[in-house]
């Protein structure tokens, strides 16, 4: 029970819940748009098979999910000492060995590990359907994954802000198919 409390107390003092659903939307999205970026490619390479899109597709979401979490973690270890430093110059007192110290080592570990699964969970949701249809199928339901994803992210964006968020899934659904377009247009696939 003194844990649980403890979070909670954690969660108030280094500012970890606005972090950690920024750091959701940012990894979920850069997951999603990864692996349909991956799955486009493969289909204009000819290669849109599950023997190279599940593991490659794997690979990359764990690629993206280890590399997210480890450059979070040091981008949160400075910003967290950064806020440390500012609560220590405020209160003219050092904070070493106190909650607040906790506190702001929590808020490093547990950013970077939401930054470092959301992009694994936006990928592995785009590849699931190539473990049970066959490829052209498997890649029209990623897509349609993909795209209601994005919308849902969107939509849940726009409630936490209380904004319109039938509007907001509408403009990451749009801003995520700008993206793949653009993978689309600019893949030297064209070109071999």
């Amino acid at each position: 029970m003194k844990l649980k409390k403890n979070i909670r107390v954690y969660f108030d003092l280094a500012e970890i819940s606005a972090v950690s659903r920024r750091y959701f939307i940012i990894g979920f999205f850069d997951g999603i748009i990864t692996i349909a970026g991956m799955l486009i490619g493969a289909y204009l390479a000819g290669h849109n098979t599950p023997e190279l899109v599940i593991p490659v597709g794997f690979a990359t979401a764990l690629a993206l999910g280890i590399s997210s979490s480890w450059g979070a973690f040091e981008a949160e270890r400075v910003e967290q000492k950064a806020l440390r430093l500012k609560r220590e110059k405020s209160l003219l007192t050092r904070l070493d060995e106190t909650i607040f110290d906790e506190a702001h080592s929590f808020a490093t570990t547990f950013n970077s590990l939401v930054h470092g699964v959301s992009p694994i969970l936006g990928a592995s949701i785009l590849i699931l359907p190539y473990l049970f249809l066959p490829p052209f199928e498997a890649l029209e339901c990623s897509l349609v994954i993909c795209a209601a994803s994005l919308f849902a992210l969107g939509f849940a964006m726009g409630k936490m802000a209380k904004e319109r968020a039938f509007l907001n899934g509408i403009r990451m659904l749009i801003l995520g198919l700008l993206v793949l377009f653009l993978v689309l247009i600019l893949n030297p696939g064209h070109l071999i």
